[in-house]
């Protein structure tokens, strides 16, 4: 009988643990027989129940996406499925990011070492699935234009080998007529965002507001809107001209 994502992922992070199904009822103080039925397939648990366990096998959320995807068809939590409904939605994006490139423009080799230091356990598999996740999906987005503000830090602070292939990514990008990139210069401080701000024009004319944290992605509501929007606006005005942003981008390269 074929498995379901949950019941590999338990067994899994179980066999890991080397925990026995009695030890693992203790831990995330559910009971054995509840423990021998999720693992036999004979019934799912409810969230709370999993996310007990994902704490107890030090599973750090891969319990619970499996979970999602057995019960819901997706992996992704229901911030991330609102995203993607916006991302889909939206016609025009304002990007804001204090320290690193925007996710949507890192070239792989950058992504690859950002989730290499976010997920340090990660197997060399699951990198290679975030990479291409992150790397593909402006390309899925084939109709949103982006405004991409942030540090000339964020690139020329890489090592000579990410610099130069970062720089020439995003100048490749700027190639296209869907990206432009505004560079904060040297010496500048991003005093509002202090974590990446996204602002979702919609093909409606709405406005999404979205932040992204290490926890996830928090969608704001309308009353945030001004004083979110006001923020994205005084970075873009602290920042370099297209032109001359890629000016500096060409002399990283």
């Amino acid at each position: 009988m074929t498995q379901t994502p949950f019941q590999e992922c338990l067994a899994k992070f179980r066999e890991l643990a080397g925990l026995t199904q009695q030890q693992l009822a203790d831990r995330s103080r559910t009971s054995h027989s509840s423990v021998n039925r999720w693992k036999g397939g004979s019934g799912t648990p409810k969230k709370d129940n999993v996310a007990l366990l994902d704490e107890a096998l030090g599973a750090q959320g891969a319990l619970l996406a499996a979970w999602r995807r057995t019960t819901e068809g997706t992996g992704l939590p229901e911030w991330a499925r609102d995203l993607v409904s916006i991302e889909r939605s939206a016609r025009h994006l304002t990007l804001v990011t204090p320290a690193l490139v925007p996710g949507y423009l890192q070239s792989s080799e950058v992504s690859r070492g950002v989730f290499r230091t976010a997920h340090p356990l990660a197997t060399a598999e699951d990198l290679a699935r975030l990479v291409k996740l992150r790397t593909e999906r402006l390309g899925e987005l084939s109709d949103l234009e982006v405004i991409a503000v942030f540090p000339v830090a964020a690139v020329s602070g890489l090592p000579a080998s990410l610099r130069r292939t970062q720089a020439a990514y995003l100048l490749e990008w700027v190639e296209t007529g869907r990206v432009a990139v505004h560079l904060v210069p040297e010496g500048t401080i991003l005093l509002g965002p202090t974590s990446p701000l996204m602002l979702f024009r919609l093909r409606t004319g709405e406005l999404a507001v979205v932040s992204d944290h290490a926890d996830g992605n928090v969608i704001h509501e309308e009353p945030t809107h001004d004083r979110l929007s006001s923020q994205a606006t005084s970075a873009l005005a602290a920042s370099l001209p297209l032109a001359l942003s890629l000016d500096v981008l060409r002399t990283l390269t």
